[in-house]
Parts: C-alpha cells; structure tokens; sequence
C-alpha cells in the first residue's frame, strides 16, 4: 500500500509538472457554468432572473465587474449598442447606427467573445441592445455621412422613405414613419437578412440574448412585415423594447391585439405597469394593480419591467426624463417590488454619475450600487422563489409581494414597525431574519411582522427551524419521565390489549426503530433494563 501511494504521488507530480510547463492557467470560462451558477444561486434562464444594465459601460469594465455582479444575484447584463454608430461622446449616439456589424468603442467582436467567455464562467448570460429600426440621420430622412454606403446606394427601397412622425400615434406612422432618424423598411428582404446575419453573429460570440431597441416600430407579420418572424427563428432570449402602447393613439383592443403578437415573437417591456408603480412609490400612494400586459393576455414569462431605463433618466426631463431627479433608494424601492415577482424579469439601471443630458457620455462607468444588500437580496430572493405562486399586495404603510416561501416588505416610511397581512399563509408560519437589516420578522397564519430599516426594504425568506417540543422520552410508557420495568409492563399489556393504556405514542413505543410497535419493541426495551444491549437514545427525549 506504501508503494502504491508513493507511486500515485509521482504520477500526481509529473502532471502538475507538465501543466505547469505548457503555461496551463484556469480562468472563468475553464469553470462548469452550472455549477458556478448554481454557487451563485443563477438560474440557469435568462428569463428567470434579473438584468442589470451596464449602460454605457465598455466591455472590459463589465468583464471586470463579473464576480461582483454574480455575487449581487443578476442572472444576466445587458450591454449598451455595439453597432458602429454616428457621433462621438455621448451616449444618444450610440442609438445612431451606421451598419449592421459588431464593434465600436465600447469594445470589439473578440472582446465581446472573451467577454462572454468569462461570463458564463460565473453563470451570468449577456445580453447586447441591438438597434434594427433606423440608422444615424435626420427626422426629415437624410442620412449621416458615416451610414454605410449599402444604405445610400439603396435609399429608395431600404427606407420607408414617408416623412417624420410627428406627434402621429396610430399605428401606421408608428411603424412606417421617422422617429428622428431614417426609419429602415423592415419589410424588405435585404434589411432582414443584414439583421438577422448580425445577430447569429453575435449568438456565435456567446450572446445569450438580444434587447431590440424601438421594437414597436417594427411591424409585425399580421402587419405584412416578418421581420420579427424571422428573427425569432434564431434560438436566444430575445425582448423588445416596446414604450407605452404598439400605438399610443389606437383602441385597448387593438393594442392587446398587438402586443400578443410581438409576445408569441419576443419578450416585451411593461413599461405603463413600470412607470405607475415607480410613480406610486414615489407619491407613497396605495397601488395594488399586478400588471398591464399580463392582464391583456401576455404571460408574466414574457414580461421585462423596470423601476427606471436609461430613457428615463438619460433624456430631459420634458423629453421623458422623469426619473434622474428621483434619489437612489426610491427608485430600489420600486426595483425590489418588481424584482420580486413571480415569472417576470426586471432590470436594473446602473445610473451615470451625471444627469445632464449632453453630459451623459458612453464609455464611462456607472454606479456599483447594484451590490448594495437590498438589491443583492431582492435577486437572491426571486432566484430562490423560480416557480413559487405570490400575491401582491399595497397596505397603507407598505407594498409587498408574498411568495410561497417568504416576502418583499417595502416601507412607505424607512425605518419603521410594520404589519403585513399574510393572505392565505402565503409565507409559513415561523420566525425569518431580515436578509438587508438582520431584524427579526414573526410571521403567523394572519400577519407579518417586524421593523424594516433604513433602506424601508425587507426581504425574508427560509425561516428559521423552529424548535419543536418533545413528545416524551423513548421507552416511558407512563410518562413519569423515567424508563423502567413498569414500561416494559404497561407496553406488554397494551399490546395484548387487557390494560390501560389503551394507546401509547409509537413515537415513544418504537425502542427498536423500525417504525412499528410490536412485541419485538417489549423485547428490546427488557434487554436495554438488563444492560444486554446499549442504546444512547431510550431515555432521551423525542420530538414528534
């Protein structure tokens, strides 16, 4: 045996030996993605977890940002455009492309590989906006000089070529006319196959899913246009970005027409139901509402929500820009209630240190306030909730979203007692420790109770064990709280049935473990007295 274990030591040398000569490292992408993921407790889907947006952050810097991001329970990042765009600096610009490739200077094609590369090493999935309705121009249809020549040589039939929207809310204008740039014809052939061509390249780099920018001005196959058929042949996640209604001007019916249409395709983004309960938390208003398209037919798996977009913060405020002057903690607050949902996504903004609109530029990094322990406990909470019912609920004092497992409490005022009813026992009975203060939540069969802290978020899940009182101690019959001969009696005559007890508590009776009480139990516990055989646990105390 001494031989064979010196030998394996050998064996064992020369390998480390010849890894070490060849250069042999292990990185991220060397680890089995699922079990990273599940040390991280990712889901394994995009769509069962949440997104943060790495707005404006160049490739190496989310590379960077990986295992913190992991540590923070986002399933996936979504990146910003990664087209050649028109411009310089600010981040509008890149949301004027100039051709249907992948590289700018938020990073290559090759970083985007090593990037994903890495990624998935952790268990997190990538995500690239990609936009497809228009290229860099003017609402009046000129193009920018940068637009790729492809484009200009084919002005008459790669463009709608129909003028600028306006203020036009119908449904043709939104999918035919100019939102400020050149709207491309996405019903030709030519613009499909240059989409499609790109996004396969960039699933061949690792990407896990694509976020299609102005998707409601895409039209749909009813609408003669299969572009987003056709793009839905390629197997990723794949959501769009679809602000306010597919018409804001057309009827509720038409609209939900619509939007189960785009979600028998993609994903879609809730933004009403997102921007109301934003605004509810902001305005410390009741709001019980469970969603907008869910409620038109959409299931919640195809939903995307957000407390804020880089739209919301990024844009002047009469041009949409409504949430950059809310404070950080408002905004999480609304982040946490949709976050935890059931089915649905939601993502989360990392804010630009600046809010002037001409001052927000691509390329810089934003807020890591996404590892804060609120957010990083809302993430860990939906990842472990994947499957679980829920009910949502607004009180006078508090939002919340009960699982079956545990709860979201948001606090109208931080740092405040709180009660919440515990509809149906959705969340058991038991005693749960804050996971963002480490306060102590009672739940019973009626109410939820506890003091949420300074960030009036509380996320409580996996109680606590419960200690549960004894039935007795194994042997004792009589329940005098010792074993003796009178026991081993009193449990022969029960099982003869002549005598009182005319029960016993099998927990108590079962000496031998076999999960019956029979006659070979009489014999055991008449050995145990004798000191024949030993057993530690007959006189020791039993839990039911």
């Amino acid at each position: 045996m001494k031989k064979r274990i010196i030998s394996m030591i050998l064996v064992l040398s020369m390998v480390a030996l010849c890894l070490t000569s060849v250069g042999f490292t292990v990185s991220a992408q060397d680890i089995d993605a699922t079990s990273t993921a599940e040390d991280y407790g990712l889901p394994q889907n995009c769509e069962d977890g949440n997104i943060l947006h790495c707005f404006n952050w160049t490739l190496a810097q989310i590379k960077a940002e990986l295992p913190n991001i992991a540590a923070a329970g986002f399933t996936s990042v979504q990146t910003s455009p990664l087209q050649p765009h028109d411009g310089s600096s600010h981040w509008y610009w890149l949301y004027q492309p100039t051709k249907f490739t992948v590289g700018n200077e938020l990073g290559s094609y090759s970083d985007l590989q090593t990037l994903c590369n890495e990624a998935h090493g952790y268990g997190i999935k990538i995500i690239v906006d990609v936009v497809a309705n228009h290229v860099a121009g003017s609402d009046n249809g000129n193009l920018a000089n940068a637009v790729d020549s492809v484009f200009k040589n084919n002005k008459s039939t790669y463009f709608h070529n129909l003028g600028a929207r306006g203020n036009a809310d119908d449904r043709y204008s939104t999918t035919q006319k100019n939102i400020g740039m050149p709207d491309l014809n996405s019903e030709n052939t030519a613009i499909q196959n240059m989409v499609y061509d790109m996004v396969v390249s960039l699933k061949n780099a690792g990407v896990d899913g694509i976020r299609w920018d102005a998707a409601k001005h895409i039209a749909l196959p009813s609408e003669n246009c299969a572009f987003w058929s056709k793009m839905a042949q390629i197997d990723m996640f794949q959501y769009g970005e679809i602000l306010g209604s597919p018409a804001d001007g057309a009827s509720d019916a038409d609209n939900t027409t619509w939007i189960n249409e785009y979600a028998s395709y993609i994903s879609v983004s809730d933004t009403v139901y997102s921007a109301a309960l934003m605004s509810a938390v902001r305005d410390k208003t009741t709001y019980k509402s469970t969603g907008n398209w869910n409620r038109k037919g959409v299931a919640s798996s195809k939903i995307v929500n957000w407390s804020e977009s880089h739209d919301s913060y990024s844009n002047e405020v009469n041009f949409g820009g409504w949430t950059k002057n809310l404070d950080q903690n408002t905004v999480d607050k609304a982040f946490a209630l949709l976050a935890a949902r059931a089915d649905s996504q939601t993502l989360y903004l990392s804010r630009p240190f600046q809010t002037a609109h001409q001052s927000i530029n691509y390329g810089v990094k934003g807020s890591t306030h996404f590892t804060s322990d609120e957010i990083t406990a809302v993430n860990q909470f939906h990842n472990a909730m994947v499957g679980k019912g829920e009910k949502v609920l607004g009180g006078s004092t508090y939002y919340a979203v009960l699982r079956e497992g545990g709860a979201v409490i948001v606090s109208k005022t931080n740092d405040s007692d709180i009660s919440v009813n515990n509809t149906n026992t959705m969340v058991p009975v038991g005693t749960y420790v804050d996971k963002v203060s480490g306060n102590t939540f009672t739940v019973t069969d009626k109410t939820i109770t506890g003091h949420v802290g300074t960030t009036g978020i509380a996320v409580i899940y996996g109680a606590e064990q419960q200690p549960t009182e004894p039935a007795g101690i194994l042997g004792d019959i009589d329940g005098d709280e010792e074993v003796t001969v009178i026991d081993v009696t009193l449990l022969q005559r029960h099982l003869a049935g002549i005598s009182i007890p005319n029960t016993v508590n099998d927990k108590l009776a079962d000496v031998d473990g076999d999960e019956e009480v029979t006659i070979l139990d009489v014999t055991y516990l008449q050995r145990w007295l004798a000191g024949i055989v030993s057993d530690d646990n007959i006189g020791k105390p039993v839990t039911t």
